[in-house]
């Protein structure tokens, strides 16, 4: 019986972007809704959506509103230090959405550009240092920041790989092309690769473990390798790790074991 915020459920705080999330006939679908419905089916639980803004996850988690925050999240030590974060479920690169034929691809070809994101990203803080950029243009949503760069608004703004690629395969006549960004040293958030983690409330530990276990059993048989193809995610990249992830150290021991933070389960 773990503590929930409604029994027998598992709140899920959501934006609703896919291919990662969304509601369907009230039930979560998206290579991360359908991830945890699995686990939370696997727990003895229902997962129940809870749609808010993006900016709105993590407050929801901190307040005991939700019970877990999802979206393609990538892991920051910032987060580790306010939220319980899970094993990844896949692993994320940074694109640039632009014109094609833009070729943005890099921080040195940021110069001069209005670059955009969604509020709450984390890549925020360093767009925000690239050296002369034009302006960094914050969104509510990833469909708003992208119809920007569609209207010419916006020279390139860095999302969700597979929220872009999944946008543009449904709309061929916008013309977009998605770049990987080339790795910098002095920016190793916005050009480097991360972990796709959950974010949970610190005070409920058993819950926390049990999810992670869910994780674990989720990449034995291959289901985030089966989401990711359902939803057109057929990149190798999405289940290689990065290599000298920052976890260690932070919210993960040498080991890459949770207890760091948490304790051992039942502690």
């Amino acid at each position: 019986a773990f503590k929930t915020v409604e029994a027998g459920h598992l709140t899920v705080a959501m934006n609703g972007d896919m291919p990662m999330t969304s509601v369907k006939d009230g039930k979560i679908i998206g290579i991360d809704g359908e991830v945890i419905g699995l686990i939370a089916e696997r727990l003895g639980l229902k997962a129940k959506p809870s749609l808010m803004e993006w900016s709105a996850t993590i407050e929801a988690i901190k307040t005991g509103r939700a019970d877990v925050m999802l979206r393609s999240m990538g892991w920051t030590k910032p987060r580790a230090e306010v939220m319980a974060i899970t094993d990844p479920i896949y692993y994320t690169s940074r694109f640039l959405v632009q014109e094609k034929g833009a070729n943005i691809d890099s921080i040195e070809s940021l110069r001069g550009k209005t670059f955009g994101t969604v509020t709450g990203f984390t890549v925020v803080p360093e767009m925000k240092k690239v050296p002369g950029i034009k302006e960094v243009k914050l969104y509510d949503t990833s469909d708003a920041c992208i119809r920007d760069v569609v209207a010419g608004r916006l020279d390139t703004a860095v999302l969700d790989g597979l929220v872009v690629d999944y946008l543009i395969s449904k709309n061929p006549d916008w013309g977009l092309a998605n770049l990987s960004m080339k790795p910098h040293k002095e920016f190793p958030i916005l050009t480097g690769r991360n972990h796709a983690v959950m974010g949970m409330n610190v005070s409920h530990c058993e819950l926390f473990h049990a999810v992670n276990q869910g994780i674990a059993w989720v990449w034995k048989r291959g289901i985030n390798k089966e989401m990711l193809a359902k939803y057109g995610a057929n990149d190798p990249s999405y289940l290689k790790p990065p290599d000298g992830h920052a976890r260690v150290g932070a919210d993960r021991d040498e080991k890459g074991k949770a207890e760091k933070q948490l304790g051992a389960p039942g502690e």
